[in-house]
């Protein structure tokens, strides 16, 4: 009889250890840089690639705003998602330096980085340069965007024209930002390059960053290691260019990538945030 007991106990365990591995509906976490439905949509074809290569069911989800949307990563509502650069070093900063684990990075043209612009209307003829910038009214998109606020503030720190704009504004979105400035709203702004090329009919490239480690995936730390990896895999194994292209403009390949690669970039928000501090 205690033979007997010892082994349904044994036998009892073994779906507690299954599922120990990971729960198998995961809610897939993003940023959204427009509106919700688009970026959605551009993810949908990948998180079905996932949900066939792996089992898993994954749920699209997204914050209110950038700030809500970092809380959601680093406590874990979301499992795992889709992030940009500065999302993620804030979001791994002091009290959640533990949160995120990095799961794959992107490609865009080939490259595994990205940059962003300082942009003027097209026929002003008073804007060259980043010196001809003094003086005037500039638009940021996010505060805490990696290329429509802190690349954009870093280049015009460097440049010494920070200081002596006008003013500065944040409008969120870049497309916002282009059209301001399109519009003759504001002298110039900062967005990413991609943007800039969308509207390349309408707006000239003033400046331009360097690069910067672009866009990655990321899982919460609480995800087991094996879940990890299994999705991991399934992410680096991604070939289909509609795939790849639904996710971004350029995007080319999925591809390992690591913590150290951001290191530039918290050296620059340290400096962007000590000179515009969060209001």
């Amino acid at each position: 009889m205690k033979k007997l007991l010892i082994c349904i106990l044994l036998l009892s365990l073994i779906p507690c250890t299954g599922f120990a591995k990971g729960k198998k509906d995961l809610v897939f976490g993003a940023i959204a840089v427009g509106k919700v439905s688009k970026t959605r949509n551009s993810l949908q074809p990948l998180l079905d690639h996932l949900q066939k290569t792996t089992g898993y069911t994954f749920t699209f989800k997204t914050g209110k705003d950038y700030s809500d949307t970092i809380k959601k990563f680093q406590n874990g509502e979301f499992d795992l998602g889709f992030i940009g650069p500065s999302p993620y070093i804030i979001a791994t900063t002091d009290s959640g330096k533990d949160s995120l684990d990095i799961l794959a990075g992107l490609e865009t043209n080939h490259q595994p980085y990205f940059y962003a612009t300082i942009i003027a209307k097209k026929d002003n003829g008073a804007i060259s340069s980043l010196d001809d910038l003094k003086g005037k009214k500039f638009g940021f998109g996010s505060r805490k965007s990696t290329l429509s606020f802190y690349m954009p503030c870093k280049m015009l720190l460097d440049a010494g024209i920070f200081d002596a704009l006008e003013s500065y504004e944040y409008l969120g979105k870049h497309d916002k930002v282009a059209r301001n400035v399109a519009m003759g709203g504001l002298a110039a702004g900062g967005i990413k390059e991609s943007v800039a090329k969308k509207y390349a009919d309408s707006l000239k490239v003033v400046a331009k960053s360097a690069p910067v480690y672009d866009f990655l995936f990321v899982s919460h730390s609480s995800m087991a290691p094996e879940q990890q990896d299994k999705i991991r895999q399934a992410l680096l194994s991604v070939e289909d260019p509609a795939i790849l292209s639904a996710i971004k403009s350029g995007v080319t390949g999925i591809i390992p990538t690591s913590d150290k690669n951001y290191d530039d970039l918290r050296t620059t928000m340290k400096e962007v945030d000590a000179k515009v501090p969060f209001k």
